[in-house]
């Protein structure tokens, strides 16, 4: 009687000791899970407030050389257009003051690195992916057109007219990728200030 006592005894008291080792296993576990997604929420919002101030940055940067770009449009045109002597030591006067503009990535190179945006809305990433894309698009053409307008063969005497119109049109180009590049950016602003509005 006094062991069979003892066996229920002890019996239960196992019972609720393994009852409480599962409930605080399932607690533990539940709360990192809550961590953990509390964690990923603050990542992508961070990552977006980064997304809009490197993207206003950006936009400003081209806001801040449209006039000048006018003006070298205005001077190679007249270059062009004036028929007097050229020389290839002023063609690379002027493309050597058209310095491309220094357009960031690293909001998104850091959330790529991160994995934050499989944790981001799919829209959001899609449109993230087009607007970068544009922008290093922009940067590569911008660089691989500068290189090949300032080779030796493009500035002789027999090519420098040429090279002098293709330049024209070159600035012309640059000038309607940044007004599309603004563009890209207003619209990207919006969909990230929608995004922050739903968070706060």
């Amino acid at each position: 009687m006094i062991r069979s006592r003892l066996g229920k005894h002890w019996l239960s008291k196992t019972l609720f000791e393994c009852g409480l080792i599962v409930l605080s296993i399932s607690l533990a576990l539940s709360l990192n899970g809550w961590k953990q997604n509390r964690d990923y929420e603050e990542s992508v919002t961070r990552s977006i407030n980064n997304f809009e101030n490197e993207i206003k940055r950006n936009r400003l940067r081209i806001e801040d050389v449209k006039d000048y770009r006018n003006g070298v449009q205005e001077v190679l045109k007249n270059h062009n257009s004036a028929g007097k002597e050229r020389s290839d030591t002023e063609f690379r006067q002027i493309m050597d003051a058209l310095q491309p503009i220094v357009l960031t990535n690293s909001a998104w190179e850091t959330a790529m690195a991160t994995g934050v945006l499989a944790r981001m809305d799919f829209e959001l990433v899609s449109a993230l992916t087009l607007t970068y894309n544009t922008q290093n698009r922009f940067n590569e053409e911008y660089r691989m057109t500068v290189r090949t307008l300032l080779e030796p063969s493009n500035l002789n005497d027999q090519n420098l007219e040429l090279t002098i119109h293709n330049a024209s049109q070159f600035v012309t180009n640059v000038i309607a990728q940044e007004a599309e590049l603004i563009a890209y950016y207003d619209q990207m602003l919006k969909m990230l200030n929608l995004h922050i509005s739903k968070e706060t």
